[in-house]
């Protein structure tokens, strides 16, 4: 069977940025909503922070090793989180070394049937968002769907800067 035939895997990201988290959907994914281990919830914040006192004020690494001692357990993090979540889920990690490639990592042990629910709600709400969007700015009369907005994922509201600003 080849990949377009398979099961369409959903994708979480794996890399620092700032958010509190590491895991990404379209958005950063709170620990607290994930059901992963307490285990790696707790070695995932301690790569984050390993990270952030690795880099220099001007966001450079301190040294080469610090940059591949992160990858290299960026790789197996991405591998152990793959692991929790199994087969209808990839993770994706690309270093920020220089001239880092990214890798997708699947799910080789049992999954944790906590995390895999975890992850199907926030995928479907994820997918339920992206679905709204699509289908406000279709309906908008020709031109109000383009240009700059923001949506509110709370309320569904969306916010429009004044028309002159747009053009």
């Amino acid at each position: 069977m080849n990949r377009s035939e398979g099961p369409q895997r959903s994708v979480v990201r794996l890399f620092p940025d700032y958010a509190d988290s590491v895991l990404w959907l379209d958005v950063p994914i709170s620990y607290e909503l994930t059901g992963l281990t307490e285990s790696l919830v707790h070695e995932l914040r301690d790569w984050e922070q390993f990270y952030y006192e690795s880099l220099t004020r001007d966001f450079t690494w301190k040294s080469a090793d610090l940059a591949a001692n992160y990858t290299t357990e960026g790789h197996r993090l991405a591998q152990r989180v793959a692991d929790e979540l199994g087969d209808g889920y990839e993770v994706e990690f690309r270093s920020y070394e220089e001239n880092g490639r990214t890798h997708r990592f699947r799910g080789t042990n049992g999954p944790n049937p906590r995390a895999v629910a975890a992850f199907d709600v926030l995928v479907a709400v994820a997918r339920a968002e992206k679905d709204r969007i699509t289908r406000a700015l279709k309906a908008s009369p020709s031109g109000e769907g383009t240009g700059w907005f923001a949506t509110s994922p709370i309320s569904g509201s969306v916010f429009k800067p004044p028309r002159e600003v747009q053009e």
